[in-house]
């Protein structure tokens, strides 16, 4: 059965609208369809997909389509950044990051984005709650809930020590927020909160909406981010919007 994931509140997230299906299993993949789960043990088999999926990225080439918007007063559009490259491997079996298209912005300098991703944006990795990270984190249940046809388990997610943010590796960054996994192959299907800063740091961060789309009728794969937030410097505010959309996934390597 295929389902759809949207936010009905916004209507730019129309084009993030996912096939969401549940019906075939991956091999591999830590999933019992049809069975009651407890929500530990659906997390605890997340948090081992996590891992999984990681490495499962590296086997496809996808599109990614980046778009940064600063604005002034009433809204107004003051800069722009757009960017969209191709994930894939080249002749000799190394991946790389083919630019597609990428304007020259001032917002590469402003933002100090080099080379602006997922990461640079937002904080954090799309991947960020694995086996290796999870001793890092509080995990509280919230409750069962519905995402349009899609069964999943909601948790709200922070740092063992807020104060303790400066303590993680160099250029990592905690998240807070919530998840929501599915109840079926207890993958994380979206995500909704903020990277957490040191006190001393520079770098700002929105608040974002992170959704993933199945692949292969197998793997939770990012599909779409989305932020609408005023980062806080010190002598100024800056209203921002990101958007990132993955597409075009095709399997170019064997999986493992």
């Amino acid at each position: 059965m295929k389902a759809t994931l949207a936010r009905p509140t916004l209507s730019v997230l129309a084009v993030a609208a996912l096939a969401l299906a549940s019906v075939a299993r991956s091999r591999g993949f830590d999933s019992q369809a049809g069975k009651a789960t407890a929500p530990e043990e659906a997390l605890q088999r997340a948090i081992s997909n996590e891992a999984k999926l990681k490495t499962v990225e590296l086997d496809y080439s996808y599109r990614q389509d980046i778009l940064v918007q600063t604005f002034g007063e009433a809204r107004s559009l003051t800069a722009q950044l757009h960017r969209v490259s191709e994930f894939t491997y080249d002749d000799l079996g190394d991946r790389v990051e083919r630019i597609l298209d990428y304007p020259p912005s001032p917002l590469t300098t402003a933002l100090d984005l080099p080379k602006p991703d997922f990461k640079s944006l937002i904080g954090i990795e799309p991947f960020f709650l694995t086996p290796e990270t999870q001793t890092r984190y509080t995990v509280r249940f919230l409750e069962r809930q519905k995402l349009d046809e899609l069964a999943t388990y909601a948790f709200a997610v922070e740092p063992v020590e807020l104060r303790g943010a400066s303590k993680w590796p160099r250029g990592e960054h905690p998240f807070k927020g919530r998840i929501w996994i599915d109840d079926q192959d207890f993958q994380i299907v979206k995500a909704e909160g903020i990277a957490v800063l040191a006190k001393d740091e520079r770098a700002r961060f929105p608040k974002f909406e992170f959704y993933r789309e199945i692949v292969d009728d197998k793997y939770w794969l990012p599909s779409f981010l989305y932020a609408d937030d005023v980062l806080n410097f010190r002598r100024f505010d800056l209203p921002i919007k990101v958007k990132i959309t993955y597409s075009a996934y095709k399997r170019v390597r064997p999986g493992r």
